[in-house]
């Protein structure tokens, strides 16, 4: 008689389904109800200006940008939907990969949960950012790694490179895939004879290829990209405590206490399991604690870094994290199993009510924030400052300054690409300031000498004209105040400035 062996965690295959369903409906939902983020803005108007790559970034980002909004429209909701797409993939290679490694889809289904609830994910979802198609081709990178070395086609490895390529098309970042790579083939004897096998470096020509957008940009503007990334944005930078607060509540605010504690946990944990010689682990601790411990490093160096940089090196981390919680169950005491549930269920607890609190703050603010400091009041406002701006623009024409003669104007590239985007890019704008961003790469001050500006400035940049530029006369139009929730967040003030004549040194 033939005993059906019954799996455990099939239920868990659907559930992890309607779990990536669920969030991207919900994503759909929400994302085309506010405002674009500065940076999205900023995204948008690359967008616009179509080129092989971009000062702050390559140019994926752009690139998917003006595919989805050349369908829909340029709408918020156009801008964020390849943001929404790319966790449904995101979605599917952890499950993919939690399936592969440990053949058990409740791995899968916490990870999914895991990476789908804490802030940085859960909350960074909603735009739409250099490292979401980064992140993707570094999930896609480590499952195909995964089954070229265990006995996959060997032509993998370059479709392999082809993928760091890809990855480093969103954010050059992905390149930390290599030395990842090299720690895995090392350390374990029973991969090193790729070391002596032609395959694996045929990665680095391939990968080129698909990177190679960036470096002709880069060559033919004099390596702008590399030396803003490799130096310029680092000028002054030291081991300073202060770099290292800011590293620990950064942390501690994306990815909220508990589960970065458990994940660091996790990662350690991982590693043992990887000197005991589980392969799994150890391709999963290598595409982890090298990136982690490497932006930690970095972001303790300087004071110009972002709490998301380490974001990579905490994706496979959220695979360790349920595998171990598994491995416990079954070797653990049942007391002990259960206290890391509980810790769990805590982690997420409290994950789900920063990512429930973010959420209804964007709509009915609850959070006490200081509205100078407050990241929402980004995606509001704009959609009023871009009708007054046309408006004020009509006024000009009237008065007969010739269309051509009128150009909007503002000291900072936030500012600047809400502009653009809040008039449908029907105002031409330029970003004069002294520090490089990529309007500097589209503006030339000297064609504007003479011309009419209509200049914003808002709570965060709020230098009147007079202090930033040189004008005949200026003065001020209009004031467009942002209330939410009863209370005053935000004031644009739109001026005028005639006859520029350059900046203020």
């Amino acid at each position: 008689m033939n005993v059906r062996r019954i799996d455990p965690s099939a239920s868990y295959g659907p559930a992890s389904l309607a779990l990536i369903g669920g969030f991207f409906l919900f994503r759909l939902l929400v994302m085309g109800q506010t405002g674009l983020g500065d940076s999205e803005s900023y995204y948008w108007a690359w967008s616009q200006r179509f080129d092989l790559s971009y000062y702050d970034h390559p140019p994926l980002v752009a690139w998917l940008i003006r595919l989805f909004t050349d369908l829909g429209g340029d709408t918020s909701f156009w801008v964020r939907f390849p943001s929404a797409l790319l966790f449904v993939v995101m979605g599917l290679l952890f499950y993919r990969l939690s399936v592969e490694l440990f053949d058990d889809r409740r791995v899968a289904f916490y990870a999914i949960l895991t990476f789908n609830i804490v802030p940085m994910f859960g909350i960074g979802a909603l735009q739409m950012v250099p490292d979401i198609p980064s992140a993707v081709c570094y999930l896609l990178y480590v499952l195909l790694l995964w089954r070229v070395l265990n006995g996959g086609p060997t032509w993998l490895w370059p479709v392999m490179g082809a993928v760091i390529g890809i990855g480093m098309l969103g954010k050059y970042f992905a390149v930390l895939l290599i030395p990842s790579t090299l720690i895995l083939v090392a350390a374990i004897p029973e991969y090193r004879f790729w070391f002596r096998r032609i395959e694996p470096y045929l990665m680095a020509p391939v990968g080129l290829l698909f990177f190679s957008p960036v470096f002709f940009w880069n060559f033919a503007n004099d390596w702008p990209s590399f030396r803003f990334h490799l130096t310029d944005r680092h000028h002054g930078a030291a081991f300073e405590y202060r770099n290292f607060e800011q590293l620990i509540g950064g942390q501690l605010l994306y990815m909220s206490p508990v589960i970065l504690v458990l994940l660091l946990m996790a990662v350690w944990s991982g590693f043992r399991k990887a000197r005991e010689g589980d392969r799994r682990y150890a391709l999963l601790v290598s595409f982890s604690a090298p990136t982690l411990l490497f932006f930690y490093v970095v972001c303790a160096w300087t004071n110009e870094s972002e709490p998301h940089w380490p974001a990579f090196g905490y994706l496979t981390a959220m695979i360790m994290l349920p595998a171990l919680g598994l491995d416990a169950w079954r070797t653990m005491a049942p007391g002990a199993f259960m206290r890391r549930v509980r810790a769990y269920q805590i982690g997420v607890g409290f994950a789900g009510l920063m990512f429930v609190a973010f959420y209804i703050h964007v709509f009915y603010p609850i959070l006490p924030i200081k509205p100078k400091y407050d990241l929402v009041n980004e995606l509001y406002g704009w959609d009023a400052v871009g009708v007054a701006l046309l408006e004020e623009q009509g006024r000009l024409e009237a008065d007969g300054v010739p269309h051509e003669k009128i150009f909007g104007l503002a000291h900072h590239w936030v500012l600047c690409a809400q502009m653009l985007f809040a008039t449908g890019d029907r105002l031409p704008v330029s970003c004069m300031n002294q520090k490089v961003d990529q309007f500097d790469f589209w503006d030339d001050e000297k064609s504007l000498i003479g011309k009419t500006a209509l200049v914003v400035t808002d709570l965060r940049f709020e230098e009147t004209p007079d202090q930033l530029y040189r004008f005949a006369t200026s003065r001020k139009l209009r004031e467009i105040p942002l209330v939410r929730g009863g209370e005053e967040v935000r004031r644009f003030t739109i001026w005028r400035g005639d006859d520029y004549r350059g900046r203020r040194e």
